[in-house]
């Protein structure tokens, strides 16, 4: 992988490692799941130029997200409240967030976002400098 490739990948990492906190850091939720799928493409992509079993194993560590989980949780990120929250109250609110999720809690979103975090962190690190497997490897990551 070239070194221009490595800078986008870091980039991009770093995108959806500051998203938790920021998610003004994109755009909308189809832009997020794009960043993070092509990230996912091009980690795979380094992990077979490198053989790397650490790469591949936190790949297939990555939750699965769908549009509709991100959006709620930039939704609620950004406080904002459905017109359905004000006419309906809480519990309206909070049955049209189960269904336009499919049945995920803004908990469980929350555990995904963070969880992808945490593994773009080791996978920043390991693209930057590959020494930093072995010591992943060697601390049980």
């Amino acid at each position: 992988m070239r070194e221009s490739d490595l800078d986008i990948l870091k980039k991009s990492l770093t995108i959806i490692i500051g998203f938790e906190e920021r998610v003004d850091l994109v755009n909308s939720a189809s832009e997020f799941l794009e960043i993070h799928n092509r990230n996912i493409q091009m980690l795979k992509d380094l992990g077979v130029e490198r053989q790397s079993d650490f790469i591949k194993k936190n790949i297939s560590d990555y939750p699965k997200l769908r549009v509709s989980e991100i959006e709620l949780f930039i939704f609620r990120k950004r406080k904002e409240k459905s017109f359905l929250w004000f006419v309906g109250g809480r519990r309206l609110g909070f049955v049209y967030d189960l269904i336009r999720t499919r049945g995920v809690l803004l908990s469980q979103i929350k555990k995904k976002v963070a969880k992808i975090k945490d593994i773009n962190q080791r996978m920043y690190k390991v693209v930057e400098n590959p020494i930093f497997e072995e010591v992943y490897q060697k601390t049980g990551y």
